[in-house]
């Protein structure tokens, strides 16, 4: 009878293990493949123009240039507003460059590439970019009167997103 129940439980363990490899392979495999696309799409979930002195930067990152063997690859990004119930866009933001290089973009220059009216408005928006290379990242910047800095993170959406795929998945 003992003997049964090493048995059972060196399967049990077995079956464990063989599930949880499967599990990570599968997840391992839609991670990568999120990333080596030649497009990268990033949703920004909240920003606002300059108010009350208050403003906002844009700080958009092209990682392409690593240790690891990626071609540098420099692109440009577009942006698609929605604000109000409005679509604002897309308007071009310009050219990204790998390799740290600073790419702070005001407000304002994204008002005026996509149209959206935020600057003393008091209204808020979100904004989704799309970036012609792999590997870029962004965050808002809100700098309030004071020169404080709070960060509002982007979120890299996977390239199979389609409103027939099912439920939104960020897999950061």
């Amino acid at each position: 009878m003992k003997k049964l129940f090493v048995w059972k439980n060196a399967f049990i363990c077995l079956l464990c293990a063989l599930l949880t490899f499967a599990l990570y392979q599968h997840f391992w495999s839609k991670r990568v493949s999120a990333q080596s696309t030649t497009t990268t799409r990033i949703l920004i979930p909240y920003f606002s123009g300059d108010d009350a002195g208050y403003s906002s930067l844009l700080y958009v990152v092209n990682t392409s240039m690593d240790p690891y063997g990626t071609t540098a690859t420099s692109g440009t990004c577009t942006a698609d507003v929605y604000s109000n119930g409005t679509h604002y866009g897309p308007g071009s933001l310009g050219t990204i460059s790998p390799g740290g290089t600073t790419n702070l973009i005001a407000v304002s220059t994204i008002e005026t590439a996509t149209g959206v009216p935020l600057a003393n408005s008091g209204s808020r928006a979100y904004m989704f970019l799309t970036c012609n290379f792999p590997y870029a990242h962004a965050e808002l910047l809100f700098v309030n009167p004071s020169g404080v800095v709070s960060f509002v993170p982007g979120y890299i959406i996977p390239p199979n997103r389609s409103f027939s795929t099912g439920p939104e998945q960020l897999l950061q």
